[in-house]
């Protein structure tokens, strides 16, 4: 029986680089022969190890995903309207992690699966979107908890504008090529919050 030829490529880093393939290129524009140059990734390993090119996708989106849940939502859990306005003008700093001028890989793969019409796609950024929105909500309830708003502000429906107004910023960001490209709306939204206060 002959012996299984060892891996040549490392699993992570290879997930890792088609994470910022598809991040910057998007999934349909990528073909396998491409897939294969961005990643180290051959035909054979992304078909056996992978499962094919959206098996490949989803471990990066699933990669992208956990990495912003477990470091940048985590710090809405416990906080306040400061934590929520921290988090939607990082959406925009040049500095923050947050932000980028391919917009969000989330974002993209919801854009682009409206075509594809794939139930693993949709499943995978409607968690990530389930997520923020319960982030948003738990952090606007400590906030009315903490009389920071109003007792009586509907958080279900305010965590759920949130989350769209973020779509909306990093559409903006990928369509104007900047990572500033949604600094308008998350102006306006910094301002209606600030204007919720009631300290």
């Amino acid at each position: 029986m002959p012996m299984a030829r060892p891996k040549t490529y490392d699993r992570e880093e290879a997930i890792r680089n088609a994470c910022e393939a598809f991040w910057e290129h998007g999934y349909q524009a990528l073909g396998v022969r491409e897939l294969e140059t961005l990643t180290g990734l051959s035909k054979t390993a992304i078909r056996s190890e992978f499962g094919g090119k959206e098996g490949l996708y989803l471990e990066a989106l699933a990669l992208y995903s956990d990495a912003a849940i477990s470091s940048v939502l985590a710090p809405l859990k416990e906080g306040g309207m400061s934590q929520i306005i921290d988090f939607l003008e990082g959406l925009v700093d040049q500095g923050s992690i947050t932000s980028s001028p391919w917009g969000c890989l989330v974002v993209n793969t919801g854009i682009e699966n409206a075509r594809i019409q794939s139930d693993k796609l949709h499943a995978a950024t409607q968690s990530y979107w389930d997520a923020l929105e319960s982030h948003f909500a738990q952090a606007l309830d400590n906030a009315c908890a903490r009389h920071e708003i109003a007792p009586d502000t509907d958080t279900a429906a305010l965590a759920k504008g949130l989350v769209t107004a973020v779509m909306g910023v990093h559409a903006k960001n990928r369509s104007a090529r900047a990572q500033t490209g949604g600094h308008a709306l998350v102006a306006l939204m910094v301002t209606y919050l600030d204007s919720l206060r009631t300290v």
